[in-house]
């Protein structure tokens, strides 16, 4: 008789199969899925963005970099969730700064959410959706395209995708380890975007809902483990709150650290990031359209800063993040109640552009720079005007199935944390593989109608796909256009960020041609006409967007350097004076009426202007510097040496600073100090001849002292 322990039983034999199954279409999909977001990234480096991002990609990238010189631990509060840009630090780190390793990078873990989309399909419904919801996700030409942005929605698809995979495998084996790690990706998720943390309510619904479902009966696959590591008590009730209570201890684990690191830098209570006020006004207020991410009154190229001193300047004291925040969801509420008529209609513009086929960009139009690559183009053809109808249909269809209850709930409270703020494609997307799931099986249900000739339950879905499709691809509030003059600009930023002037100055006529009246257009062309020396053409592109925008205070700012730089002092000091009554709080324009001031010897206001600067912008260096320059000829040396040593904290290599520091302490009889300065600034600007001889003078005033005494 054979060893019946050398031979596994049918039931490990299927079982074995059935894993190395899984296995290999998981390769096959990332391999494929890899392969064409390879090949996107590569097709996009002939964009200008590509080594030159912008906006929030430059945001992500300035913050990256600081990090991956030294700055850790940061110095305040996060305003933004830190997962995406600490990743991203270390990408660059490691890869000594290059942004086409990291964007490869980001496009192989981006290669991992169509595996998910397979395991979620396959876990909640069977092999054939999921395997159709993986395709379909690896070719998804919009999960492709952010793939290769700097930005952290890649990121948040993909753990997002994780935390409900994890939460099934756990609802099937309830282990303790499982439920926390289920809690533990939910905790990566927040920590890269806070709004997941709205799905945590319906998520400990939907737990005590099964178990009182399965009740105390043995579950799935209970006999391969020991009882004693499931989270099976006497009672449904308890049994929820068992596995709730480790799902949100997984969670704690990963956020408190943040919150920590928060309240020991502010002394203030931020759970992740303090943005959520000023985005919620931003989407909650009479100026509101649900699109646009701009706060009223301080245009597209709007800063924290802005937002805190104008907290502050209304509240009249120093506020914390969190009161910041505070702040704009006040005003948000009271935009809430105050005119609910107005804000029931734009919710309804929001609830129907989430469900819109039209992927509305943020600052960055999608189709133009995604058709620079092939792949984009032979794939654009799919896309959620087409699978949205689908996954309505699937998931009606579905709606008995174990799991499907919890990717509605996920789906449908990610739309409500969305419709809260404002609507963009970005902020859309994780939300995309569980709507390729139900569309998988919404597809394989018709194709089974259709091959089983049952042509009554056929038309019936059909009809609900055909009403869903129009419902998501009419354009009711008119967004299906790009804004390609938005577009033009940015490409001339890019050019411009590069020292490609002349490159730049032709997308920003481009700009203005698509839109005549674009004043921010016309105003970065003057700034690039005069980095190539041409100032006629940048005074004339300058008057002609403060013109366009009588309210644009950085066209008059740039008016008046253009005078100054030419000499004209009193013409120069009038455009800074109407740049600041537009924007009191512009810190430029009130550095630049400070030094003029201060040229023509009118040091009391000079020294009013260039402290205001100060104080919007603490890091200001130069006005720093300035500042200290007034105070000397105001006769008061020690402030101003304290001023000096200020401007030189900020920056150790500022040479001018440096330079002016010596040159003061020399005046107090500080000849040994004066010296050491001059020393360090010559070693920062080697060659300088007036540093050279500053030296030389004081060395002589030294040995002249030391001989005298």
């Amino acid at each position: 008789m054979a060893d019946m322990t050398s031979i596994p039983c049918s039931g490990q034999q299927g079982y074995d199969a059935s894993a190395k199954r899984i296995l290999v279409t998981a390769l096959a999909l990332f391999g494929v899925a890899w392969l064409l977001r390879a090949l996107y990234v590569s097709h996009l480096q002939t964009s200008p963005l590509a080594l030159s991002p912008m906006l929030d990609e430059l945001y992500h990238v300035e913050w990256a970099r600081a990090l991956a010189s030294g700055d850790w631990f940061g110095s305040d509060a996060f305003f933004r969730a830190p997962l995406y840009p600490y990743i991203l630090g270390m990408l660059l780190k490691i890869s000594d700064g290059s942004l086409i390793v990291a964007r490869h990078v980001q496009a192989m873990y981006g290669s991992l959410v169509p595996v998910l989309t397979y395991l979620i399909g396959r876990r909640v419904l069977n092999e054939r959706v999921g395997l159709v919801a993986g395709v379909i996700a690896c070719i998804y030409p919009f999960l492709i395209y952010f793939d290769n942005e700097l930005l952290i929605v890649s990121l948040v698809v993909l753990l997002d995708a994780l935390m409900l995979l994890a939460v099934l495998r756990a609802d099937r084996i309830p282990t303790w380890g499982r439920w926390l790690t289920a809690g533990v990706v939910m905790g990566f998720s927040a920590i890269a975007r806070p709004n997941v943390l709205i799905f945590i309510p319906l998520l400990l619904l939907w737990i005590w809902l099964e178990a009182r479902r399965a009740g105390e009966g043995p579950g799935e696959m209970e006999s391969a483990h020991g009882r004693l590591s499931l989270v099976r008590c006497r009672t449904p009730l308890l049994t929820a709150v068992g596995r709730s209570a480790l799902f949100l201890v997984g969670v704690a684990l990963i956020v408190t650290p943040v919150t920590m690191r928060n309240a020991a830098l502010d002394g203030d209570f931020v759970l992740i990031a303090s943005q959520g006020g000023v985005n919620f006004y931003i989407g909650n207020n009479e100026r509101a359209d649900g699109i646009s991410a701009v706060v009223p009154g301080l245009g597209e190229a709007w800063m924290y800063s802005d937002c805190e001193r104008i907290a502050e300047r209304e509240c009249g004291a120093h506020l914390k993040p969190s009161e910041v925040s505070g702040y704009w969801y006040g005003l948000g509420r009271r935009f809430l109640r105050s005119q609910p008529g107005a804000a029931a209609r734009l919710y309804l513009k929001k609830f129907v552009l989430f469900w819109d086929s039209f992927e509305l960009a943020n600052n960055k139009d999608i189709y133009f720079f995604g058709r620079m690559s092939p792949v984009f183009r032979s794939l654009s053809w799919l896309h959620f005007g087409v699978i949205a109808p689908l996954a309505f249909l699937g998931a009606w269809v579905v709606r008995r199935r174990k799991g499907a209850s919890l990717l509605v709930l996920f789906l449908l409270s990610y739309m409500g944390s969305v419709l809260l703020f404002f609507i963009n494609a970005r902020y859309r997307l994780p939300v995309i593989p569980i709507i390729i799931v139900f569309s998988s099986a919404g597809a394989l249900w018709l194709w089974d109608r259709a091959r089983g000739r049952r042509w009554r339950s056929l038309a019936a879905g059909l009809l609900v796909v055909a009403a869903v499709a129009v419902f998501v691809n009419v354009d009711f509030y008119g967004t299906h256009v790009g804004d390609r003059a938005q577009t033009h600009n940015t490409l001339g930023l890019a050019h411009a960020s590069a020292g490609r002037y002349d490159h730049a100055v032709a997308e920003y006529r481009r700009a203005v041609e698509l839109s005549p009246g674009y004043a921010k257009a016309y105003n970065n062309m003057g700034i690039s006409l005069g980095r190539l020396g041409r100032t006629d053409e940048a005074l004339a592109a300058y008057a002609h967007a403060a013109e366009l925008d009588p309210q644009l205070a950085s066209s008059r700012n740039n008016i008046g350097t253009l005078f100054m730089s030419r000499g004209d002092l009193v013409e120069a000091a009038g455009w800074f004076r109407e740049a600041i009554e537009r924007d009191p709080w512009m810190h430029e324009a009130r550095y630049n009426l400070g030094s003029v001031l201060a040229r023509v010897g009118e040091l009391a206001e000079a020294e009013e202007q260039l402290r205001f600067a100060i104080r919007a912008n603490p890091d200001f260096k130069e006005a720093w510097n300035d500042l200290a320059v007034v105070l000397e000829e105001s006769d008061r040396p020690g402030p101003a040496i304290a001023a000096y040593h200020r401007a030189i904290l900020i920056d150790p290599g500022y040479a001018e600073a440096r330079n002016n520091l010596g040159i003061l302490l020399a005046r107090t009889g500080q000849y040994r100090e004066a010296l050491l300065e001059l020393g360090i600034a010559l070693r920062l600007a080697p060659g300088d001849r007036n540093i050279i001889a500053n030296m030389e003078q004081i060395r002589e005033l030294q040995w002249q002292r030391d001989n005298s005494q």
